[in-house]
């Protein structure tokens, strides 16, 4: 069973760009093809997908408190 982790959104920026250096293309190439189905389902990529899952929902909110903190 996976045990759940606390990771900052800087923290998922990062381990986005590991994964992109590790692969040699970029998050987006990478989940268009992973989408597609011309990647398989490897845990580390399955892995990869979520993480790009998490920034693309957690973005919107980071971006909402940051107007509201700068409106304050």
């Amino acid at each position: 069973m996976l045990k759940s982790q606390h990771v900052t959104f800087d923290e998922l920026s990062e381990r986005l760009r590991a994964y992109e250096q590790k692969y040699g293309y970029s998050t987006i190439q990478f989940y268009r093809r992973y989408r597609d189905g011309e990647l398989g389902d490897d845990d580390d990529l399955m892995m990869w997908a979520g993480l790009y899952h998490l920034y693309l929902t957690s973005l919107p909110v980071r971006q909402f408190m940051q107007s509201e903190l700068a409106a304050a």
